[in-house]
Formats: C-alpha cells, structure tokens, sequence
C-alpha cells in the first residue's frame, strides 16, 4: 500500500470521529413516538439466506412481539450493489413473512466508507424521521452502521449497535495476510468508533464482549447480550424416531472457517476402521467445489451427500433426520468469539451436536451440554468424538430433549430483545452475560 493510501485511511478514520462525535439538538417538531426503533440491516432475505439474515429476521419479529413498534431498512443501496444476491433486486420494498424491509437503491457501497457513510446518512435518518422514530438500531458492520449512526447523531436520538461479529476476523480466516494491513488496521479502528459511540451496545457473545473490552478498553458495564436465540413454536422438535442411525449433519455455508474438510477427513478416518456412517451437508459457499473434490480424493463420495443451497424449512427437515448434528469450526479468532446461529437452532430441534472445544461453544452449550466437544482443528479427535456420539444409541433422545429444554430454557429471543426497545432498561452487561434470560 503506498503511503498516500495509508493517509488516506488515517484521515477517514479521524473524519468520522470527528463526524460522530457531532452531537445534534433535536428539532423541537420532532417527537420521538416511545418504544419506536428503526432497524437497519447490512443484508436481508430473500437476497441473501444466511445466519445473518436470519438473525435479522427472528430479531425483528421478536422485537414486536414484546412490544415494540419497529421500522426496517437495509443499508442503503442494498441489495442492488450486490452481485452475489440469490434473487433479483426488485423494489424498494420488500414483505418478508410479514415484515416490510425497506430499501434505498442510492448510494452504492461501491465507494470510500468516508464517502458512503455522508451519502447513506440522509436515506436513513429521511426514514427515521417519517417515522418518528425514539432511536435507530444497526447490526454490524460498520459500513452499515456508520451511516446510522450519523443519522441518529443529527435526529438527536439514540443509537443502538448490535455487534455480530468482527468482518476483519473472518476475513483473516480466508486471507491470512489481511491481518496487520491498512484495511484491518482501518476496519477495526471503525468498529472500535461505532462501538465506543454507540449509545446502547449489543453483543453476539461473552466472548465477543471480553475481546472488545480487552482490545478496545469498553467497559464491560456499557455491553448487552444479545445471543443466538430461537422461535420455539418457529422451530419444533425433531421426532428422534426418524433420525437415522451412523447418520451426521451440517447446514450451513460452505466456507474455509467452517472445518468442514476436518469433518471429511474424520468421516474418511471412521469409514476406514469400517463404520457404516454417513453424512448430509446442506447449504453452499465458495469451498463447496473444493469440499466435494476432496470428499472424492478421500473416497467417500459415496457415503456424503452434498444437498446444494436449500430452504431453511428443507436443511432442517435434512439434519432432523440426522443421528447428530456436527459444527467442525477451525480454531480461527473468530469462532472463538463469534458462534453460529445453527448450534442453537440444533438444540432446539433436540439434536445432540458434536461441536469444538472453542471458549464461545463451551459458553454456548451451558453448564450441562447437550452433546460432546472435540479438539478444535484436529480430524482424529473429531472421529474418535463422533464414533462416541453415534455409538451411544440408548443415550442419543435423552440427550436431544435436555438439548431442547436448554434452548427453549435459556435462549429465547424474548428473553432478550426487551432491552433494544427504546425506553426499556438493559440488563444483561458483559459482566453477568451468563445469566439466563429465557422466559
């Protein structure tokens, strides 16, 4: 990178602190309307199905079911400045079993954050103000959240930034030489700014909550869980009855930090000490070539089963019939701090998961986990793992239902979501992020 992109980078940094900093006196016409929020999100369905934007989803529909009156929107220029979309942009609206998702097709993403962030701003704060909103909610990343955050800075309302994950981790786990560039170093700077500005911080995980605090210096106290959750009547129990034996399942993208060659490799490892096993992965992504060509180099073709992109409705009816659900993720930073919407989605379906010994899956799985840990990374440890899981056949329902009473017990999105209500009082600092908070 030459020194004047670096420059560059510096000063877009500087700018919008400076920027965000700003703070704006309410226009005395404006009345917030109590327990109003706009959501803004980065990505939603149909365009993209992902735990993202399934997240998204489950949030908002938790959101008004405890009562609040909540607004959605996409960031702007979403979904047209997205070629990877699964369905054709449309229009400026979307229903989405019965949420409205509003879009804005300018300004595209294709620019400098500094330039985005001034562009996007008004788009958000025109809507937010239609709508009276008491404050404006954004989910990572930062260059969905910046923009929001400039829009509520000149409303004079607050802004909420629900923190998912870290981009500049993942990114690393596919480019291991973006870790220490200008655009790391620039990213996380901005992540750090939105965090630290934000006027109530949400968090995916205690693990993610102690990393931002340890890095970044943000006192625990000025963090809320705001966990993976389930819709219990969304998602029912899987009949254990129909679950095939020696049979393992994913659902889920089909990327490098998955380990789902670490997976193949222990199903390679068990088939060759001549157990009859079997496994379903449904879902899609950039390693799907590569995956089966390496399932074809094991020799097992024949006994793993690669379903394509899916419906959620269809993996879940793929990994129901499943003897156990495996999530194989590499040991990367990320997953240690960042877990999968699909773990809690496996619990409450009463399936037994085999998942890594990562720190953010031990504070998944509670105090009594509804299944087994292997060591993050390493194939032999996940087929000894799995062979103990898929032999213990008189063990497998009663493991699947204490898996489903954890989930409905410990994490429902109703438990949680009452603190991103406008007016509401959060509860659940990085400090005590372990208390249970189902209802």
């Amino acid at each position: 990178m030459t020194l004047t992109m670096a420059i560059n980078r510096h000063l877009t940094v500087c700018a919008l602190r400076w920027l965000v900093k700003r703070k704006a006196r309410r226009a005395p016409e404006y009345t917030p309307r109590p327990g109003s929020l706009l959501y803004v999100a980065a990505s939603a369905l149909p365009y993209h199905v992902s735990g993202y934007t399934n997240r998204t989803q489950e949030i908002i529909v938790a959101l008004r079911s405890v009562g609040a009156d909540v607004s959605v929107m996409t960031r702007p220029g979403y979904p047209w400045d997205r070629k990877d979309r699964v369905v054709d942009a449309g229009p400026d609206a979307t229903l989405v079993d019965g949420i409205l998702y509003h879009h804005s097709r300018s300004p595209s993403n294709h620019r400098p954050v500094l330039q985005f962030a001034l562009q996007a701003a008004p788009a958000i704060a025109q809507l937010a103000a239609s709508r009276k909103v008491a404050a404006i909610h954004a989910a990572s990343n930062h260059t969905n959240a910046l923009p929001a955050l400039l829009a509520a800075r000149r409303l004079g309302i607050p802004f909420h930034y629900e923190m998912r994950g870290l981009w500049e981790l993942s990114r690393i786990s596919r480019s291991p030489d973006f870790e220490g560039s200008w655009a790391f170093r620039q990213g996380l700077a901005l992540e750090r700014l939105v965090a630290s500005q934000a006027d109530r911080l949400f968090v995916i995980s205690e693990q993610l909550g102690k990393y931002i605090q340890q890095h970044w210096g943000i006192p625990a106290e000025r963090m809320t869980l705001l966990p993976n959750c389930i819709d219990a009547d969304r998602i029912p129990a899987a009949d254990p009855a129909q679950a095939v034996p020696l049979t393992i399942g994913y659902a889920g993208s089909l990327i490098v930090y998955e380990g789902l060659d670490t997976l193949l490799e222990a199903v390679a490892r068990l088939k060759r000490e001549g157990l009859a096993v079997r496994l379903h992965v449904a879902g899609h992504g950039e390693a799907g070539q590569a995956l089966q060509e390496q399932a074809r180099q094991l020799g097992i073709d024949d006994v793993v089963c690669f379903h394509g992109r899916v419906s959620a409705v269809q993996a879940r009816a793929i990994i129901g019939r499943c003897a156990v659900i495996c999530i194989p993720r590499r040991p990367f930073e990320v997953c240690r701090i960042v877990p999968p919407l699909k773990l809690v989605e496996a619990l409450a379906m009463a399936r037994p998961v085999v998942v890594p010994d990562l720190p953010v899956f031990v504070d998944e799985m509670g105090s009594d986990p509804a299944g087994w840990f292997f060591k993050a990374g390493d194939s032999a440890d996940l087929a000894r793992t799995l062979r103990v899981a898929l032999e213990d056949h008189a063990q497998l329902a009663a493991i699947g239902q204490r898996a489903r009473t954890y989930a409905i017990g410990q994490r429902r999105w109703q438990g949680f979501v009452g603190a991103a209500v406008p007016g509401a009082t959060p509860r659940a600092s990085a400090g005590n992020m372990g208390a249970p908070h189902g209802r």
